[in-house]
């Protein structure tokens, strides 16, 4: 049970529940059917269930989306609409991290983003959010207090240490940083509050299910066409909104 007031987010996307991962993709084509393969519907229940702590007879409220940086723009609208308190508190079920890693967007955040005062930050420029970032972007906007980060077995590993405290992914904080250049750690303008950072392998992961909101991410071109059979379970669990 839940011992504040702090509301939670599960934020799942549906490239977690496949065999392995893929990283860098560069076109929009769907996986391979026989190198990607998804769980076993039974296997999705179960850890839906038993892990995420979910009923069907309790559906929580929530949002199925394409591109997994739908959920900033949902959580904003939540937000404008008061039906979303922040700093909330958000457990990542993924197979990546989407806090930056591959792409520039750390130098937009460092060196624009976070120059500006907080309530003009949840408007950023498009070219610079992605699905691979937003979670960095929403931590930005001091939205999220907590980031539990649920890894895939083969996954895990792809943290942005500019965006942990002291540059250490092991420090249990994610701190960003106010900066004239991003790449010159002596150039700190600020500190950013801190944001509490777990990192839980699937295999460790149990929560009591009492979340506020589901985000459900089905990304076409991070899943194979099998994958798609198995939205219907999610939707089993998840009042649309």
């Amino acid at each position: 049970m839940k011992t504040t007031n702090t509301m939670r987010i599960l934020d799942i996307d549906l490239d977690f529940f496949l065999n392995k991962i893929v990283f860098w993709k560069k076109n929009n084509k769907r996986l391979n059917e026989k190198e990607y393969i998804p769980w076993k519907k039974e296997k999705v229940i179960d850890f839906l269930e038993n892990q995420c702590g979910l009923s069907v007879n309790n559906k929580i409220k929530g949002r199925i989306i394409k591109k997994h940086h739908e959920a900033f723009y949902f959580w904003k609208e939540l937000i404008h609409k008061n039906e979303l308190t922040t700093p909330f508190e958000v457990v990542h079920v993924d197979a990546h991290a989407d806090l930056g890693l591959g792409d520039m967007s750390y130098k937009y955040i460092m060196e624009e983003l976070l120059h500006k005062p907080v309530n003009e930050r949840d408007s950023p420029n498009p070219k610079h959010i992605c699905e691979g970032n937003y979670l960095a972007f929403s931590i930005a906007n001091r939205w999220i207090g907590k980031l539990t980060y649920i890894t895939h077995p083969k996954g895990g590993n792809d943290l942005l240490k500019e965006h942990f405290m002291n540059y250490d992914i092991n420090s249990g904080y994610i701190q960003m940083k106010k900066m004239k250049d991003a790449d010159n750690p002596d150039s700190i303008l600020s500190l950013e509050p801190k944001v509490k950072f777990e990192k839980i392998a699937l295999a460790d992961f149990k929560d009591t299910g009492d979340f506020n909101y589901i985000v459900l991410a089905i990304p076409p071109r991070y899943t194979p066409k099998r994958a798609d059979a198995l939205i219907p379970i999610f939707k089993k669990y998840i009042d649309e909104i």
